[in-house]
């Protein structure tokens, strides 16, 4: 999950590392009420997930009341263009801060170590990747122990402290982040300030942090949408199986239905590589029941503008075909206005035969355009059919002049 600079803030304060003076605000007479606190000039920072709000003008030094009115018309609750859509919902505004000099210091991963590393510039307030390609001497990587956090020996000639990078570790470890950016630290005369806060919790973790209080996110936008919210619930209270656990909204026009998670990533790229473009990402696995099954076809299918169905996965050993694409046939009668786009199917596993009678019964009795394939079709080949069936029912649809229509 990633979280926006004041709740990165957060993650930072449980360790003691301290950041400017700041409010978030939500609203304009929120603003005026929070301009008192502050001597000018202030800084105003628009609240989004994606990067890149310096260059986009989500940024900005206000010496004068007026640049501050300006920013917050121009930005709160407007869509921010860096941020793909995602609308404007808070904006910061924190103390402008004196410092002698500034610098990069974050910690991450190595997933091919298996091990965090710290990253170090004293090229501040610039993206890393800039700060490597211009000068990549100014750019330190140092490697930390999971087990015993950062060695002192590692850090002699550092331009931080010890004490700060073990807080920072402390901060990274202990909330259990995958990404903890901040760009820029300021070195002030007092000691150093967090003047950003870029943090990524690895969900996998909340279980063991039950006093997080942070927004819920979207997997794409600031917010999940309503399928999102909805999949996610399928999984509460019954234990057979994962259905909808994973589920992100996407801009296509193709549903998919995916079992399997690294068959359901194999199927995201064949639908991309033949030229299509997923409405969706989701997954069920496990042998799910299938209610569950409904359930989550019911919520990918609800999509306005569909354009056809894939529904894919690997050789299933111990999954129950006939179970789970009963319930996404099941699932597809609850549609309304009736499905009319075409539906291609890729599956195998323990009873595919009498799954696949099923769903040919109902294609020829219901009047679904189901086309089947078995395991012996690549993925690859299935995915190319079914962009190519929905560029034929689209072009279908302009002709009638239903453009959109189910």
């Amino acid at each position: 999950m990633k979280l926006y600079e004041f709740e990165g803030h957060k993650v930072l304060a449980s360790a003691g590392i301290e950041s400017p003076f700041f409010i978030v605000c939500e609203t304009l007479a929120q603003v005026r009420a929070a301009r008192a606190k502050f001597k000018l000039p202030l800084v105003a920072k628009v609240q989004v997930l994606s990067g890149g709000r310096g260059k986009a003008g989500g940024v900005k030094v206000c010496s004068r009341e007026t640049h501050l009115w300006q920013f917050a018309k121009d930005f709160l609750g407007k869509e921010f263009p860096a941020a793909r859509g995602e609308k404007v919902k808070y904006i910061l505004l924190a103390q402008k801060i004196d410092f002698e000099a500034q610098y990069y210091i974050a910690i991450t991963y190595d997933t091919a170590a298996r091990k965090p590393y710290l990253l170090f510039s004293d090229a501040g307030g610039v993206e890393i990747e800039e700060a490597a390609r211009q000068n990549p001497e100014s750019v330190v990587k140092i490697y930390i122990d999971p087990q015993n956090g950062p060695a002192k020996g590692d850090f002699r000639k550092f331009a931080v402290p010890f004490e700060f990078v073990q807080k920072l570790w402390e901060a990274f470890s202990k909330n259990d982040c995958r990404l903890l950016e901040i760009n820029p630290l300021a070195k002030t005369k007092n000691g150093f300030l967090a003047l950003d806060a870029k943090v990524i919790l690895d969900d996998n973790g909340f279980i063991r942090h039950e006093d997080f209080d942070f927004l819920p996110k979207g997997a794409i936008s600031a917010e999940p949408s309503q399928r999102e919210i909805m999949a996610k619930k399928i999984d509460e209270g019954d234990y057979r199986g994962s259905a909808g656990s994973a589920f992100i909204d996407l801009d296509g026009d193709i549903a998919i239905m995916a079992s399997g998670g690294g068959a359901s990533l194999l199927v995201m790229d064949a639908v991309l590589a033949a030229g299509g473009k997923s409405a969706n990402y989701t997954e069920y696995s496990g042998n799910p029941s299938r209610e569950k099954v409904e359930k989550l076809t019911r919520i990918a299918l609800s999509r306005e503008g569909l354009s056809g169905c894939l529904v894919a996965g690997a050789v299933a050993n111990f999954t129950d075909i006939f179970e789970t694409l009963g319930g996404f046939v099941d699932g597809l009668r609850s549609i309304r206005p009736k499905v009319k786009y075409p539906i291609v199917v890729r599956r195998g596993g323990p009873r595919q035969e009498e799954a696949y009678k099923m769903l040919k019964n109902a294609a020829r009795k219901e009047g679904f355009d189901i086309h089947l394939f078995g395991a012996e079709t690549p993925i690859s080949v299935a995915a190319r059919e079914m962009v190519e069936l929905s560029e034929k029912y689209k072009a279908g649809l302009k002709i009638d002049g239903k453009s959109g229509k189910r």
